[in-house]
């Protein structure tokens, strides 16, 4: 193995770079920035759908997995996703959520395809206006108001703090 090759594998293993570069390369803490998040927008807010895979055709019907494009959605989503199921048509079969890895189909007569999964988009889009609407505000009011509480421990440690060194010395 030459030196080139054996560098190439620690790129690799250290995720693309030397970890004295990786370090250097940030605010000198050692520690990757912080990913930015569109200002206001919580992570999970537009959650959309990848491409099917494992179907499976058996008689006329079809079963097949539909995951979720990017990573898998947060537990708030999820709970929209839930909450979205008063929109899912009750003459359709409702997907299973199969933890970690998308929505499972099936098995469904392959002639109702199409109205699956356009009701599929349409509750994926509901979900994202529930998050959207009334779980993002509330856990922004929540991750606000815990902020809230942190900086007034900080003020009155640092006041208390203050006093006593003023009294005791």
């Amino acid at each position: 193995m030459s030196a080139a090759d054996q560098h190439l594998e620690t790129s690799a293993l250290l995720g693309g770079g030397l970890l004295s570069e990786r370090i250097r390369s940030h605010d000198g803490w050692g520690l990757p920035p912080e990913p930015e998040q569109p200002v206001g927008r919580l992570p999970g807010a537009d959650v959309s759908l990848g491409p099917a895979t494992q179907i499976e055709i058996e008689a006329g019907h079809v079963q097949f997995l539909v995951p979720f494009a990017g990573s898998w959605p947060n537990e708030y989503w999820m709970r929209a996703f839930r909450q979205a199921h008063l929109t899912w048509p009750t003459h359709l079969v409702e997907p299973l959520v199969d933890e970690g890895r998308g929505l499972h189909f099936g098995p469904l007569p392959a002639a109702m395809l199409e109205e699956h999964v356009r009701a599929l988009k349409d509750r994926v889009e509901s979900a994202n206006r529930i998050y959207a609407d009334e779980i993002e505000p509330e856990l922004r009011r929540q991750r606000d108001e815990a902020l809230r509480r942190e900086q007034e421990e900080i003020r009155l440690q640092a006041e208390v703090e203050s006093k006593l060194k003023h009294l005791l010395g």
